[in-house]
């Protein structure tokens, strides 16, 4: 099965009413995990140029904004930046809407942002170097791109948790970390929503693309659950054997006009 963009943004497309119900502001991995670590990378951001780019439904727009930000969000799923337009208008706040793939932005500036991040959506994109030359080239000196995705090297094009006879997980499997490329990622069939197509590339090839395209890479992290999720959330307590997500804070390297 070959598989593009244009079926990556369908399957968005299809997904995005359970997706916005269930996820976003309302998925514990977001709102407990990574929201906070976010916060805490960007510090103060009140007054700061922010590019959520593949912003979704806007969740984190919205809660970027409150805390004094003025957000731009860029999206190319309709229905998914629907919702966020629905949000925006029922209670506006400091943020523009746009319908965009994120490898093209033209009709931003260049070194207009402080910060540009992207919430779990490079594995959803096939022109991920596109992107990366683009938040290089919106960025002004100094300015952070917060890279954060599913771990490449525990998602793979073959994963999956090896359970025993009691359905108890054992390990998990990863295979065919090389094989590059698209590949379709099944949701739990309790969500109600389709498979969506992810892009897989392996840990060096996001690195080194991102010092191609003159980013300096000052932090790692591969978040741990937090402690609440042993008492209140122990079903999510396997993501402390193995990191379900990778965020790199990464600095664009200072312009040689700036």
């Amino acid at each position: 099965m070959t598989l593009s963009q244009n079926d990556g943004t369908k399957r968005w497309n299809n997904n995005a009413e359970q997706w916005h119900r269930l996820f976003g502001e309302n998925d514990l991995n977001r709102r407990d995990l990574l929201d906070p670590l976010i916060l805490q990378v960007l510090g103060n951001v009140k007054g700061k140029q922010i590019l959520d780019a593949g912003c979704g439904d806007g969740y984190l727009c919205r809660k970027l904004a409150k805390l004094g930000a003025s957000i731009t969000g860029a999206e190319l799923s309709q229905k998914m930046l629907g919702f966020a337009i629905e949000e925006q208008e029922r209670a506006p706040l400091t943020i523009s809407y746009y319908q965009a793939n994120c490898s093209s932005l033209p009709f931003l500036l260049d070194s207009t942002f402080d910060v540009v991040l992207t919430n779990n959506v490079i594995q959803d994109m096939d022109d991920y170097q596109g992107a990366f030359k683009e938040f290089s080239r919106l960025l002004k000196s100094g300015g952070t791109y917060l890279h954060i995705m599913n771990h490449p090297c525990f998602m793979t094009p073959v994963w999956g948790w090896i359970k025993d006879d009691k359905g108890e997980k054992l390990y998990r499997k990863v295979d065919y970390y090389f094989k590059r490329g698209p590949f379709l990622c099944p949701w739990g069939p309790s969500y109600g929503m389709q498979p969506t197509v992810y892009w897989h590339r392996t840990l060096g090839d996001i690195i080194n693309d991102l010092i191609s395209c003159e980013f300096r890479i000052n932090k790692v992290i591969e978040p741990e659950p937090p402690e609440s999720w042993k008492t209140e959330h122990n079903d999510r307590m396997d993501a402390g054997r193995i990191p379900d997500f990778l965020v790199l804070v990464c600095e664009r390297i200072a312009k040689e006009k700036e």
